[in-house]
């Protein structure tokens, strides 16, 4: 490793050189200070890593002196010290400080943040090259400076955002974000889009509206690490999107799809279910149930506030008890997705039909609903079975409520077998009269839910 190296970061593995003790943490609420600077390096899918340098010193200094490491949960919270060491590589000893080392996730390119014959930091680039040699050394590239992207002043903290890079430059006399894109082969820095207050060093998007930043308002103040909402989450589902799993329990652990990322890790009540309320619906989520194990399968329902389950999953041992979500921003658009998400209905597996009081037949709005949803049973008879269940206000006696509730369950059981060809013996009939409102009031208790319910389950 270059002598004086003062601080690396890899994606996999973080390295630095320790030379002193760190004050006593103060956590904020919203991040993380202390007597020195603090800055943001990266994270994986469960922790956040921050660079904390000796307390009392000018940023200037600090950036050419060692600092320590920590980690803290991604979303924040209490911050604990990492025993790290440097990455020791042959080719980059020519290099007279290390700043910084970010590692593209892929492990076959690093971004190194260094001086060189006395000068200010510049950005370089280096290639791994795996070994042919069973067990061998891989063998790094000599760092090449990205002259498109480095200035007369100090460019540190370099980072990937997918092949694109940021870092940080005082070209303008104080810090603040660049970014360089690959398209262009690096060769043009330009501002970063992401608008902070004060000067900025690094920025770190650990999920949809949630960016940790290391910034300071004032030359007087140390650099700490505050979250900010860039960019803020698009239509966050509303209170009555539920997940719920065959009334097991446990824990779901939310994970972007591509980076892994963990955003949230919910609790399953004692009926098995979940409230996604506030997470993001214009993009798709990975989910894992936590609670499987060998030999365990489990049903996973996404019910819409209306009641509708527009999405079923099997979970099992062979996909990890995990299915992927896509966007349930527009329901409308989801159904006619198909099973691109891997879900086992392209549609709801729930129709509910509305009545008027004392009749046994459907209004003609939901019949005409419903009657769509059915054209997706076509074909389906050999998967599942169809269950009918009629049900009432409580404005009659109960044996009253008991014969137009089967009135009306088995006129809709009739139809299906009519209008989908739908098996006899594939059909359940259920009468429940008044005995299970949905609420208080009495139109929409006067209903019959069909439930397509899956073989084998």
């Amino acid at each position: 490793m270059a002598r004086g190296s003062v601080l690396t970061w890899l994606t996999t593995a973080l390295a630095l050189v320790i030379t002193m003790r760190v004050d006593a943490q103060a956590v904020l609420e919203t991040g993380w200070s202390c007597e020195g600077h603090v800055v943001v390096l990266g994270l994986d899918s469960d922790r956040v890593y921050l660079g904390v340098s000796q307390p009392r010193v000018t940023l200037d200094q600090a950036l050419r002196e060692s600092w320590t490491v920590h980690s803290a949960p991604r979303t924040g919270g209490e911050r604990s010290r990492e025993q790290l060491r440097p990455r020791n590589v042959q080719a980059w000893e020519e290099l007279q400080d290390i700043q910084h080392v970010a590692m593209h996730p892929r492990g076959r390119k690093a971004l190194i943040s260094a001086r060189r014959n006395g000068g200010d930091f510049d950005v370089f680039l280096s290639h791994r090259t795996p070994s042919r040699v069973p067990g061998g050394r891989d063998v790094w590239s000599s760092p090449l400076p990205l002259d498109g992207l480095n200035s007369e002043a100090d460019d540190v903290f370099p980072q990937w955002q997918g092949q694109d890079i940021s870092f940080a430059s005082n070209r303008g006399g104080t810090f603040q974000l660049f970014q360089a894109r690959a398209a262009l082969q690096y060769l043009r820095a330009a501002p970063h889009p992401l608008e902070v207050p004060g000067e900025v060093l690094s920025a770190v998007t650990v999920g949809p509206g949630f960016t940790w930043v290391a910034r300071r308002l004032s030359e007087d103040q140390a650099m700490e690490v505050v979250r900010v909402s860039w960019p803020e989450p698009e239509r966050p589902l509303a209170e009555g999107w539920t997940l719920c799993m065959d009334g097991v329990v446990g824990h779901v652990t939310v994970r972007e799809v591509e980076s892994r990322a963990q955003i949230r890790t919910m609790t399953l009540d004692e009926h098995g279910c979940v409230s996604l309320r506030g997470l993001p619906s214009g993009q798709a989520w990975t989910f894992e149930w936590e609670g499987g194990g060998a030999g365990i399968t489990a049903m996973a329902e996404i019910t819409s506030p209306e009641g509708r389950v527009v999405r079923r999953y099997a979970l099992s041992p062979e996909n990890g008890f995990a299915f992927v979500l896509l966007p349930l921003d527009v329901v409308a658009a989801l159904e006619n997705m198909g099973s691109l998400d891997g879900s086992d209905w392209p549609k709801s597996t729930l129709a509910i039909l509305s009545y008027e009081r004392g009749l046994p037949t459907p209004t003609s709005d939901s019949w005409r609903v419903f009657q769509g949803w059915a054209q997706g049973l076509q074909g389906q008879s050999e998967r599942g079975i169809l269950r009918v269940t009629g049900h009432t206000d409580a404005s009659g006696t109960d044996d009253l409520n008991a014969a137009l509730s089967l009135a009306r369950a088995e006129y809709v059981a009739t139809q299906l077998q009519s209008l989908v060809k739908w098996p006899k013996e594939r059909v359940e009939v259920e009468a429940l009269g008044s005995a299970e409102p949905l609420g208080n009031d009495p139109a929409q208790n006067r209903r019959v839910e069909v439930r397509w319910v899956r073989s084998l389950q």
